[in-house]
C-alpha cells in the first residue's frame, strides 16, 4: 500500500475512534490502545510498543501483539527490539557532546581527524556527513541479492577511493550509512576510545540503560522480538541482515520502551547534551541553493503546526521523536516500536495517529491531512 494511501487510512480510522471516544467517554489509555488495535489490523503489525512521556511524566505506556504473531515473547513488556537506524542518534549526540566540549567544530574537514579518507572526500565537512549531503556513495554491495560488507572501515574507505561522489557535498541529500561510518572514525581519533566505549560510558551507563546493547552479543535470547521486514505481505518476511561489528554506528543496536525513552527523555532534560545547544543544532541544515534539509545535526527535522518535531526512523518500522515548541521547558516524547509489518505502512504515519490524543492543538490539521 504506498505511503501516503496508508496515512489516509490510518487517519480516517483515528477521525472514527476520535467520534467513537467522544460518545463514550473513553479514557486516553482506552483511546491510544484502540489506536494501536486498529494500527495492528490494517497494517499487519506483529508486535508494537508505545511509550508517550509529557515532560518527565509518562502519558502512555502499554505494547499491543496480534493475535497470529510469530515467535511470541512470553512477556511483551520486556521485548527488546531492533532499532535499525534510530542507533544514529547515539553517534549525533557523541558528535554534540565533543562539539559542546569544544573538541572539533561542526565546519572542520572530516579528514583534519581521520587520515586516510578518498582524496575526493578531503573536502568534505563533519555537518555534512552528519546531515547525509555529504554526497558519498554507500560501502555495501548486492551479490545474489544478499548484502556484502568489506572486513574493515579501513576496507571500506580504500574500496570507495575511486568511487566518484554521487554529487556536489550540500547541493543534495543522499541517505547513505557510509555518512555514519566516517561519523565514528571522527569519534574514535579525538577521543582515542572505540565507539562503544563512547556509547557504553557516555550513554548507557551515564543513564544506567540496563537493557541496551550494540551488536548481538550478550542479549537475553529469549527477549530478543523476532524482526521482519516492512511490506512482507500476508507471510511475514524474517529480516535477516546481520551487520559487521563495525558497523553499530548506525545500525545494529538493540534494547527496549522504557531504556529508549529514557535516552529521549535525557536528551531533552538537558543531561547529556545543554538544552541551549539542542536547539541551537536543531535547525534544519540549509543546502546550497538555501533550501532546507529534512535532517538537523543528524536528527530528522519536521514540523506540526507549532511544534517543532526531532526524531529518527528506524527501519521503516519504528521512530522516535521530541516535539517542543520554542524551547525545552515543555516537551512531549514518542517512542513508537514495531518488529515489521505487511502493507509498507511508513513509521511517521503510525506515530502521527497516537500523537493527536495527547496534543489537542493538533486535532485541527486532521481535515488538512485527510
Amino acid at each position: 500500500m504506498p505511503v501516503k494511501q496508508s496515512r489516509f487510512y490510518v487517519l480516517l480510522s483515528l477521525v472514527f475512534i476520535l467520534i467513537g471516544c467522544s460518545l463514550n467517554s473513553e479514557t486516553l489509555e482506552t483511546k491510544i490502545t484502540a489506536q494501536l488495535e486498529s494500527n495492528s489490523q490494517v497494517h499487519g503489525i506483529p508486535q508494537q510498543s508505545l511509550l508517550i512521556m509529557h515532560n518527565q511524566d509518562i502519558v502512555y505506556r502499554n505494547t499491543v501483539s496480534a493475535n497470529d504473531i510469530h515467535h511470541a515473547i512470553s512477556d511483551p513488556d520486556k521485548s527488546i527490539y531492533p532499532i535499525y537506524s534510530v542507533t544514529k542518534l547515539f553517534a549525533s549526540t557523541l558528535i554534540m557532546q565533543l562539539y559542546e566540549a569544544d573538541k572539533l567544530k561542526l565546519t572542520d574537514p572530516a579528514s583534519k581527524y581521520v587520515s586516510n579518507l578518498p582524496l575526493s572526500w578531503q573536502k568534505i565537512r563533519i555537518e555534512q556527513f552528519l546531515n547525509h549531503t555529504s554526497g558519498v556513495p554507500e560501502y555495501w554491495t548486492f551479490v545474489n541479492d544478499e548484502l556484502q560488507f568489506p572486513s574493515s572501515i579501513n576496507e571500506v574507505l580504500s574500496n570507495l577511493e575511486n568511487e566518484p561522489l554521487l554529487f556536489l557535498p550540500d547541493s543534495q541529500i543522499r541517505y547513505t550509512q557510509t555518512n555514519y561510518i566516517v561519523i565514528k572514525a571522527i569519534l574514535e581519533a579525538i577521543t582515542e576510545k572505540s565507539y562503544k566505549e563512547l556509547v557504553n560510558n557516555r550513554i548507557i551507563e551515564k543513564l544506567d540503560l540496563k537493557q541496551t546493547w550494540l551488536g548481538r552479543n550478550n542479549i537475553p535470547k529469549e527477549h530478543l522480538i523476532a524482526a521482519y521486514l516492512p511490506n512482507s505481505g500476508d507471510n511475514l518476511v524474517e529480516n535477516n541482515v546481520r551487520f559487521p561489528e563495525y558497523a553499530i554506528s548506525h545500525s545494529d543496536a538493540y534494547t527496549n520502551l522504557d531504556d529508549l525513552g529514557k535516552f529521549m527523555s535525557a536528551l531533552a532534560q538537558g543531561d547529556l547534551v545543554s538544552k541551549e545547544l539542542l536547539i541551537q543544532l536543531w535547525q534544519p541544515y540549509k543546502l546550497l541553493d538555501g533550501d532546507e534539509g529534512y535532517f538537523a545535526t543528524g536528527w530528522d527535522h519536521d514540523t506540526s503546526g507549532t511544534w517543532q518535531e526531532l526524531g529518527h526512523d528506524g527501519g521503516g518500522v519504528l521512530r522516535v521523536r521530541i516535539m517542543f515548541k520554542t524551547n525545552l521547558d515543555d516537551y512531549y516524547v514518542l517512542v513508537y516500536l514495531t518488529n515489521g509489518n505487511k502493507d509498507g505502512v511508513w513509521s511517521r504515519t503510525l506515530v502521527d495517529s497516537v500523537q493527536y490524543y495527547v496534543m489537542p492543538d493538533l486535532l485541527s490539521r486532521l481535515t488538512t491531512l485527510l
